[in-house]
């Protein structure tokens, strides 16, 4: 077997010290936090959560088919079959776990930080990368102390590289995340504001996200977005090589111009060591533009020429956030409800300013910006105000918003109580050629609405 398996589980866990009982050596097919969620084969890892506790699942999880568990406390009866990992804190021995497997596979590791666009950007880096290599990446958004380890249990030795998506919303996670995944290459796409309520200042997140390339070894190499003020203003203490992208003469992957192409994506032009390509993004909106190039930098890091990863870029399929529905009627929805950050909702803002046709947006809250909340909601506000014909907000945060664009000369810019008040509205004002940008936190759960806008409900 080359994947991870129990033996080596029971193994590096009792080297470590842990008390393991010793199953049947199988093969782990992957992690699991959630017992719901156990698939035959994973390994289950009982994490201390906020809500719940994870320990006092295990016996579910081994029950559904988890052939290994990490615990706090041993669950109740015998588990013959089964693998068992007793540990007073279970996030660090997974994360000793995934570390000596990673060691093991001996993979180069690709790590991703930044404050909006990690998940596109891993996608884009992983597809770009495997016009060569034979590629692992972490799945879906597992990018934290619990999460992390989990995607690395599914790394094998026939991989050539690993990208890894690297979280943080407290101090130290990106230090903990690089001893475990030991990444050569590092990736700073952008510093803003979520996750200020928990670190309490812009500079705190920058000093958090620059962790990452001042860990890299010396052999390493930070690829890092030069157009963003405070990584350039960090770039002065990493010590490795770099490929700063941007548009300042002095950037080693400079871009030269840009054309926007809509929905199509976007064409850029660079130029390195003396070469000039055109890379094209297959992604659309400009705000998307620096995973394209986080993308092309990480293929020069690891040996690709210039026009080999200008190429792989351009053919690389990836499933962008950003959904595309037709209604019934005509109007085309703008699903990009994944996530919300000051960054990302201006930068959708500002793509469905230059698409054809009426333009419509249902804009819920952004979360996680402390007390800079009501000045972020009311600079989107004047950003709408200047990109959209038709808005509908909803909450409290909402209202902020609206008023500004209001404000700012949008006169068509309500304020509902609810989402659904706000969908209901909207959808019986859409006619054929709207396009409407539905974007809010995920914590708003707009995927509840877009059937009445899509005229499903």
């Amino acid at each position: 077997m080359s994947g991870l398996t129990t033996a080596f589980v029971a193994r590096t866990m009792r080297e470590l010290g842990y008390r393991v009982e010793v199953g049947p050596d199988v093969a782990i097919t992957g992690g699991a936090a959630d017992s719901r969620k156990v698939q035959p084969g994973n390994l289950f890892t009982a994490f201390p959560g906020e809500n719940t506790d994870g320990n006092l699942y295990v016996a579910d999880a081994l029950r559904a088919g988890a052939v290994a568990a990490i615990c706090e406390r041993a669950p109740e009866g015998p588990w013959p079959a089964q693998t068992i990992v007793v540990a007073p804190d279970a996030t660090r021995a997974v994360g000793e776990l995934a570390q000596a497997w990673r060691r093991h596979c001996a993979t180069p590791v690709v790590g991703i930080t930044g404050t909006v666009g990690k998940t596109t950007a891993k996608e884009l880096i992983a597809a770009t990368l495997g016009a060569r290599f034979r590629v692992h990446r972490s799945e879906g958004n597992l990018n934290s102390r619990e999460g992390l380890p989990l995607a690395l249990l599914t790394l094998t030795p026939e991989h050539e590289v690993s990208v890894l998506e690297m979280g943080m919303d407290s101090r130290g996670e990106i230090a903990r995340l690089c001893e475990i995944a030991e990444p050569r290459v590092g990736v700073v796409l952008n510093i803003g504001l979520t996750h200020v309520e928990k670190l309490g200042s812009a500079e705190a997140i920058a000093e958090e996200k620059m962790t990452l390339p001042r860990k890299l070894p010396a052999d390493g190499t930070a690829v890092l977005n030069m157009d963003d003020r405070r990584i350039a203003f960090g770039r002065g203490e990493v010590t490795c090589p770099v490929i700063g992208f941007g548009r300042d003469d002095a950037t080693e992957l400079r871009v030269l111009r840009t054309e926007d192409h809509g929905l199509d994506g976007v064409d850029i032009a660079v130029a390195w060591q003396g070469r000039e390509a055109v890379v094209r993004s297959p992604l659309p909106g400009l705000h998307v533009v620096p995973a394209a190039l986080a993308a092309t930098g990480v293929a020069l890091a690891l040996g690709m020429s210039l026009g080999e990863a200008a190429a792989a870029v351009g053919a690389a399929a990836v499933e962008g956030r950003l959904r595309r529905v037709t209604t019934s009627i005509g109007a085309t929805i703008l699903d990009d409800r994944y996530n919300a950050s000051p960054a990302s909702v201006a930068g959708a803002l500002e793509l469905l300013g230059r698409l054809p046709g009426r333009h419509v947006a249902l804009l819920g809250k952004m979360a996680e910006l402390g007390t800079y909340a009501e000045e972020e909601h009311r600079r989107i506000g004047r950003v709408a105000a200047a990109n959209v014909d038709v808005l509908a907000t909803f909450g409290e945060l909402g209202r902020v918003l609206a008023a500004a664009a209001r404000e700012a000369g949008l006169e068509d810019a309500q304020w509902f109580e609810s989402k659904e008040d706000a969908a209901a509205s909207l959808a019986r004002h859409l006619r054929a050629g709207d396009t409407v940008l539905v974007k809010g936190s995920r914590s708003e759960a707009l995927e509840t609405i877009l059937p009445v806008l899509e005229g499903n409900s």
